[in-house]
Protein backbone atom coordinates (compact mmCIF):
# COMPACT_ATOMS: atom_id res chain seq x y z
CA UNK A 1 0.00 0.00 0.00
CA UNK A 2 1.53 3.75 -1.14
CA UNK A 3 -0.14 6.88 -1.03
CA UNK A 4 0.26 9.67 -3.62
CA UNK A 5 -1.63 13.17 -3.66
CA UNK A 6 -2.20 14.54 -7.42
CA UNK A 7 -2.11 18.07 -6.40
CA UNK A 8 1.46 18.11 -4.88
CA UNK A 9 4.59 18.98 -6.88
CA UNK A 10 5.35 17.19 -10.21
CA UNK A 11 8.92 16.60 -8.55
CA UNK A 12 7.78 15.30 -5.59
CA UNK A 13 5.24 12.82 -7.84
CA UNK A 14 8.30 11.92 -9.49
CA UNK A 15 10.08 11.15 -6.35
CA UNK A 16 7.50 8.79 -4.83
CA UNK A 17 7.36 6.86 -7.90
CA UNK A 18 11.42 6.03 -8.18
CA UNK A 19 11.02 5.07 -4.38
CA UNK A 20 8.01 2.98 -4.47
CA UNK A 21 10.10 1.32 -8.18
CA UNK A 22 12.85 1.00 -5.95
CA UNK A 23 11.29 -0.85 -3.15
CA UNK A 24 9.05 -3.22 -5.63
CA UNK A 25 12.40 -3.60 -7.83
CA UNK A 26 14.03 -5.45 -4.15
CA UNK A 27 10.60 -7.55 -4.08
CA UNK A 28 9.52 -10.71 -5.90
CA UNK A 29 7.70 -9.49 -9.43
CA UNK A 30 4.42 -10.54 -8.81
CA UNK A 31 3.88 -8.25 -5.54
CA UNK A 32 1.27 -5.30 -6.44
CA UNK A 33 0.96 -2.28 -5.01
CA UNK A 34 -2.40 -0.51 -3.94
CA UNK A 35 -2.72 2.91 -4.90
CA UNK A 36 -3.99 5.16 -2.54
CA UNK A 37 -4.28 8.71 -4.92
CA UNK A 38 -5.57 11.62 -3.55
CA UNK A 39 -6.43 15.30 -4.58
CA UNK A 40 -7.18 17.32 -1.78
CA UNK A 41 -5.27 20.39 -0.38
CA UNK A 42 -4.48 19.43 3.30
CA UNK A 43 -4.63 17.23 6.09
CA UNK A 44 -8.22 15.58 6.43
CA UNK A 45 -9.31 19.03 6.39
CA UNK A 46 -12.08 18.95 3.47
CA UNK A 47 -9.93 20.65 1.35
CA UNK A 48 -11.04 18.96 -1.61
CA UNK A 49 -9.60 19.82 -4.75
CA UNK A 50 -11.08 17.60 -7.14
CA UNK A 51 -12.76 20.72 -8.88
CA UNK A 52 -9.62 21.62 -9.77
CA UNK A 53 -8.21 18.64 -11.17
CA UNK A 54 -11.22 18.15 -13.19
CA UNK A 55 -10.49 21.48 -15.00
CA UNK A 56 -7.27 20.62 -16.04
CA UNK A 57 -5.27 22.97 -13.43
CA UNK A 58 -3.08 19.26 -12.95
CA UNK A 59 -2.95 17.82 -15.65
CA UNK A 60 1.11 18.41 -15.37
CA UNK A 61 0.66 15.74 -12.36
CA UNK A 62 -1.73 13.39 -13.54
CA UNK A 63 0.81 12.72 -16.64
CA UNK A 64 3.17 12.20 -14.08
CA UNK A 65 1.12 10.13 -12.27
CA UNK A 66 0.84 8.48 -15.34
CA UNK A 67 4.46 7.83 -16.14
CA UNK A 68 5.40 6.83 -13.00
CA UNK A 69 2.83 3.72 -13.72
CA UNK A 70 3.99 2.52 -16.81
CA UNK A 71 7.51 2.73 -15.11
CA UNK A 72 6.64 -0.04 -12.86
CA UNK A 73 5.75 -2.10 -15.42
CA UNK A 74 3.51 -4.60 -13.31
CA UNK A 75 -0.40 -4.80 -12.20
CA UNK A 76 -1.13 -2.58 -9.61
CA UNK A 77 -4.33 -1.25 -7.95
CA UNK A 78 -5.80 2.06 -7.98
CA UNK A 79 -8.28 3.64 -5.28
CA UNK A 80 -8.89 6.87 -7.33
CA UNK A 81 -9.84 9.62 -4.53
CA UNK A 82 -10.59 6.83 -2.10
CA UNK A 83 -12.95 7.63 0.83
CA UNK A 84 -14.49 9.78 -1.57
CA UNK A 85 -17.82 10.52 0.29
CA UNK A 86 -15.66 11.66 3.98
CA UNK A 87 -16.32 15.04 4.33
CA UNK A 88 -12.29 14.99 5.70
CA UNK A 89 -11.84 15.03 1.65
CA UNK A 90 -13.96 17.22 1.14
CA UNK A 91 -15.15 16.12 -3.06
CA UNK A 92 -18.24 16.81 -5.14
CA UNK A 93 -20.00 14.35 -6.39
CA UNK A 94 -19.86 15.61 -9.84
CA UNK A 95 -16.02 16.84 -9.80
CA UNK A 96 -15.50 13.60 -8.18
CA UNK A 97 -17.03 11.18 -10.83
CA UNK A 98 -15.44 13.39 -13.94
CA UNK A 99 -11.58 12.72 -12.52
CA UNK A 100 -12.16 9.39 -12.18
CA UNK A 101 -13.48 9.29 -15.68
CA UNK A 102 -10.03 11.17 -16.56
CA UNK A 103 -7.91 8.88 -15.26
CA UNK A 104 -9.77 5.96 -15.68
CA UNK A 105 -9.51 6.36 -19.37
CA UNK A 106 -6.65 7.39 -19.23
CA UNK A 107 -5.90 4.30 -17.99
CA UNK A 108 -7.44 2.24 -20.81
CA UNK A 109 -5.61 4.81 -23.98
CA UNK A 110 -2.06 4.26 -22.21
CA UNK A 111 -2.81 0.71 -21.27
CA UNK A 112 -1.81 1.04 -17.91
CA UNK A 113 -1.74 -2.15 -15.74
CA UNK A 114 -4.09 -1.14 -12.94
CA UNK A 115 -7.35 -1.72 -11.74
CA UNK A 116 -9.05 1.15 -10.54
CA UNK A 117 -11.24 0.95 -8.00
CA UNK A 118 -14.16 3.00 -6.59
CA UNK A 119 -13.58 3.03 -2.75
CA UNK A 120 -16.18 4.16 -0.26
CA UNK A 121 -14.96 5.80 3.42
CA UNK A 122 -17.72 3.39 5.06
CA UNK A 123 -18.10 3.39 8.87
CA UNK A 124 -15.62 6.35 9.40
CA UNK A 125 -17.99 8.22 6.71
CA UNK A 126 -21.15 6.79 9.06
CA UNK A 127 -21.91 4.88 6.17
CA UNK A 128 -23.60 7.06 3.67
CA UNK A 129 -27.18 5.59 2.17
CA UNK A 130 -26.29 3.87 -0.93
CA UNK A 131 -28.68 6.26 -3.08
CA UNK A 132 -26.52 9.29 -1.60
CA UNK A 133 -23.16 6.98 -2.82
CA UNK A 134 -23.98 6.35 -6.15
CA UNK A 135 -24.31 9.96 -6.83
CA UNK A 136 -20.76 9.91 -6.82
CA UNK A 137 -20.85 6.80 -9.04
CA UNK A 138 -19.06 7.27 -12.30
CA UNK A 139 -20.17 3.87 -13.90
CA UNK A 140 -19.74 0.84 -14.74
CA UNK A 141 -17.28 0.79 -17.45
CA UNK A 142 -15.04 3.49 -15.62
CA UNK A 143 -14.76 1.09 -12.21
CA UNK A 144 -12.92 -2.16 -12.07
CA UNK A 145 -13.48 -2.90 -8.16
CA UNK A 146 -15.49 -1.49 -5.64
CA UNK A 147 -13.70 -1.18 -2.43
CA UNK A 148 -14.48 -0.02 1.36
CA UNK A 149 -12.43 0.58 4.27
CA UNK A 150 -13.20 -1.11 7.28
CA UNK A 151 -11.83 0.31 11.31
CA UNK A 152 -13.64 0.18 14.05
CA UNK A 153 -15.69 -3.30 15.60
CA UNK A 154 -19.26 -1.75 15.20
CA UNK A 155 -18.75 -1.20 11.51
CA UNK A 156 -18.73 -5.30 10.99
CA UNK A 157 -22.36 -5.79 11.95
CA UNK A 158 -23.65 -2.54 10.66
CA UNK A 159 -26.54 -2.38 7.60
CA UNK A 160 -24.78 -0.34 5.68
CA UNK A 161 -21.63 -2.37 5.72
CA UNK A 162 -23.85 -5.91 4.26
CA UNK A 163 -26.10 -3.43 1.80
CA UNK A 164 -22.38 -2.61 -0.24
CA UNK A 165 -21.63 -6.12 -0.29
CA UNK A 166 -24.54 -6.62 -2.23
CA UNK A 167 -24.80 -3.70 -4.18
CA UNK A 168 -21.09 -4.45 -5.30
CA UNK A 169 -22.63 -7.93 -5.83
CA UNK A 170 -25.55 -6.53 -8.18
CA UNK A 171 -23.35 -4.64 -10.31
CA UNK A 172 -21.05 -7.59 -10.69
CA UNK A 173 -17.86 -6.02 -9.13
CA UNK A 174 -15.15 -8.07 -7.23
CA UNK A 175 -15.27 -5.91 -3.73
CA UNK A 176 -11.50 -5.00 -2.14
CA UNK A 177 -11.28 -3.74 1.40
CA UNK A 178 -9.07 -0.95 0.56
CA UNK A 179 -7.47 -0.36 4.36
CA UNK A 180 -8.23 -2.11 7.60
CA UNK A 181 -6.94 -1.63 10.97
CA UNK A 182 -8.16 -2.74 14.43
CA UNK A 183 -8.95 0.78 15.49
CA UNK A 184 -9.43 1.84 19.11
CA UNK A 185 -8.48 -2.22 19.54
CA UNK A 186 -4.59 -2.99 18.45
CA UNK A 187 -3.40 -6.41 19.34
CA UNK A 188 -1.70 -5.85 22.38
CA UNK A 189 -4.62 -7.62 24.89
CA UNK A 190 -4.41 -10.97 22.88
CA UNK A 191 -7.25 -12.95 22.96
CA UNK A 192 -9.45 -10.10 23.66
CA UNK A 193 -8.39 -8.26 20.82
CA UNK A 194 -8.79 -10.77 18.73
CA UNK A 195 -12.07 -11.38 19.71
CA UNK A 196 -13.16 -7.91 19.78
CA UNK A 197 -11.95 -7.31 15.90
CA UNK A 198 -9.67 -10.16 14.11
CA UNK A 199 -12.39 -12.78 14.63
CA UNK A 200 -15.25 -10.88 12.73
CA UNK A 201 -13.05 -9.71 10.74
CA UNK A 202 -12.07 -12.95 9.22
CA UNK A 203 -15.98 -13.77 9.54
CA UNK A 204 -16.90 -10.91 7.38
CA UNK A 205 -14.56 -12.24 5.01
CA UNK A 206 -16.20 -15.61 4.62
CA UNK A 207 -19.76 -14.70 4.80
CA UNK A 208 -18.96 -12.21 1.58
CA UNK A 209 -17.46 -14.17 -0.99
CA UNK A 210 -17.38 -10.98 -3.46
CA UNK A 211 -14.51 -9.95 -1.34
CA UNK A 212 -11.90 -10.55 -3.22
CA UNK A 213 -9.00 -8.57 -1.77
CA UNK A 214 -8.12 -6.93 1.23
CA UNK A 215 -5.57 -4.61 2.67
CA UNK A 216 -4.29 -4.52 6.23
CA UNK A 217 -2.47 -1.45 7.99
CA UNK A 218 0.00 -3.43 9.92
CA UNK A 219 0.78 -0.22 12.16
CA UNK A 220 1.72 1.18 15.77
CA UNK A 221 -0.89 4.50 14.95
CA UNK A 222 0.78 6.46 17.55
CA UNK A 223 3.63 6.31 16.46
CA UNK A 224 2.42 7.48 12.63
CA UNK A 225 -0.09 10.11 14.34
CA UNK A 226 3.13 11.48 15.92
CA UNK A 227 5.29 11.50 12.45
CA UNK A 228 2.81 12.67 10.04
CA UNK A 229 0.66 14.75 12.41
CA UNK A 230 -2.69 13.18 11.74
CA UNK A 231 -5.05 12.89 14.61
CA UNK A 232 -4.71 9.12 15.24
CA UNK A 233 -3.50 8.85 18.85
CA UNK A 234 -5.88 6.71 20.49
CA UNK A 235 -6.43 3.96 17.28
CA UNK A 236 -3.38 2.03 19.11
CA UNK A 237 -0.81 -0.84 18.06
CA UNK A 238 -1.95 -2.56 14.65
CA UNK A 239 1.18 -4.46 14.70
CA UNK A 240 0.47 -7.97 14.40
CA UNK A 241 3.68 -9.39 15.05
CA UNK A 242 3.70 -6.98 18.82
CA UNK A 243 1.51 -10.06 20.30
CA UNK A 244 1.94 -14.04 20.01
CA UNK A 245 -1.68 -15.05 19.90
CA UNK A 246 -2.36 -12.42 17.32
CA UNK A 247 0.54 -13.35 15.37
CA UNK A 248 -0.37 -17.27 15.74
CA UNK A 249 -4.01 -16.93 15.46
CA UNK A 250 -3.66 -14.61 11.98
CA UNK A 251 -1.16 -16.79 10.87
CA UNK A 252 -3.69 -20.01 11.18
CA UNK A 253 -6.20 -17.73 9.34
CA UNK A 254 -3.69 -17.71 6.61
CA UNK A 255 -3.61 -20.99 6.11
CA UNK A 256 -7.22 -21.26 4.71
CA UNK A 257 -7.44 -22.10 1.22
CA UNK A 258 -9.35 -19.24 -0.01
CA UNK A 259 -6.43 -16.82 0.61
CA UNK A 260 -4.53 -16.61 -2.34
CA UNK A 261 -0.31 -16.37 -1.13
CA UNK A 262 2.33 -15.10 -4.07
CA UNK A 263 4.54 -18.05 -3.60
CA UNK A 264 1.65 -20.54 -4.41
CA UNK A 265 1.25 -18.73 -8.23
Amino acid sequence: MTYVNITAPVKKIESWGKDLKHVLDSLPKGIMPQIGLGFTGGKDTGAGLDTDVADGKYDKQLQAFYKVLLDLDRPSFTRIGYEFEGDWNGYSPESFKKVFLIISKAFKEKNIKSATVWCSGGGSANFMSLEKLMAYYPGDQYVDWWGIDIFSPEEFDHIGLQNFFDSAHIHEKPVMIGESTPRYVGVLDGEISWDKWFNPFFEMLYDNPGIKAFCYINWDWIYWSNKIGFQWHDWKDARIEKNSFVLKAYKMKMENPIFIHLENK
